[in-house]
């Protein structure tokens, strides 16, 4: 008992950073001005530092392409699949196939890994994440756009793909792995301090997404069946493929340490991208409840899964 508490205590300081960030905006002690600076700083700052020190460590193989490829294939499936079932089920929000495609890695997914198995495995997720964030950038935001009536070009979205910062971070990280970049600047006192600087600025990527998610974490108590529902289906569904690509591909094909399969089950356990909201038309505001809605929900049940991650490959 005291083993299995001291191991899901790892995940509590983002629980309690979360409650402080809900604090936070209860007592107007910050603004949403100010959390919305909080995200462009991790966005554009501090996870891309993250990021870059975490592949600058590794040597990245090209057989990691593999998993790539499946968490796409994953995504693409989900949001077909939830497109089909959409009218059958009698759900009257054309948003609500998005739901089910793609997670939220870059707001809630690196800080919760992070915090329990630390800045040096970051990577393993990271690896998952590539093929959700191309998934984004080429399909679900594509879809979006659709559902608005706009149009949408190869080229704008190319665009946005390759001057993502987090996008960067990563190719720029893979390259300074193969040259062993850390290590040539290590081997002087200002190149140590550089790399000093960059994992500093990493370190706050956790409080400062924490933080944000506490003060914009809204659960319309009124309106909770559907969400909740959507969320915990979307959520079996999507464990259910990450233990059948755990074992054919990590396990079975790659033959990768469980590190690898616990970075999965935490992709595919993490809510809907909360860039969603962002794409909807604003004329829609009783869809873009039911959205929102689902993805507060849903931020609580990763939380919960999470720990009990954890706890089984403790």
């Amino acid at each position: 008992m005291g083993e299995a508490f001291a191991v899901v205590a790892r995940v509590l300081p983002v629980i309690f950073l979360i409650i402080l960030g809900h604090f936070l905006r209860r007592f107007s002690i910050i603004s949403q001005k100010t959390v919305d600076d909080f995200k462009k700083l991790v966005v554009n700052l501090t996870l891309p530092a993250l990021l870059f020190m975490a592949f600058a460590d590794t040597a990245f193989e090209a057989r990691n392409l593999l998993i790539v490829l499946a968490v796409f294939a994953s995504c693409t499936v989900m949001l077909i699949a939830a497109s089909l079932l959409r009218k059958p089920l009698g759900i009257d929000n054309s948003y609500w196939p998005s739901l089910f495609a793609g997670f939220e890695t870059g707001m809630m997914g690196f800080s919760i890994f992070v915090a329990v198995y630390g800045a040096e495995e970051m990577y393993k997720l990271a690896i998952m994440d590539l093929g959700q964030v191309t998934f984004v950038f080429f399909v679900l935001v594509s879809v979006l756009k659709r559902v608005n009536g706009e149009s949408s070009g190869v080229g704008k979205l190319i665009l946005s793909f390759v001057k993502s910062p987090v996008i960067i971070s990563i190719f720029l990280g893979i390259a300074a792995g193969l040259i062993d970049l850390p290590g040539i600047l290590s081997a002087n006192a200002a190149g140590d301090a550089i790399m000093e600087t960059l994992n500093i600025i990493g370190s706050l990527t956790m409080p400062l997404i924490c933080l944000a998610i506490g003060f914009e974490l809204r659960i319309d108590k009124n309106n909770i069946v559907k969400p909740f529902l959507t969320a915990a289906t979307r959520l079996l569904v999507l464990l259910g493929l990450a233990f059948i690509i755990n074992q054919v591909i990590i396990s079975g094909i790659l033959d990768l340490d469980s590190t690898y399969e616990i970075a999965l089950y935490t992709l595919f356990m993490l809510p809907p991208p909360f860039v969603i909201p962002i794409f909807m038309d604003g004329k829609k505001e009783q869809d873009k409840q039911l959205i929102l809605n689902t993805i507060s929900i849903h931020i609580i049940l990763t939380l919960v899964a999470f720990m009990g991650l954890i706890l089984v490959y403790r």
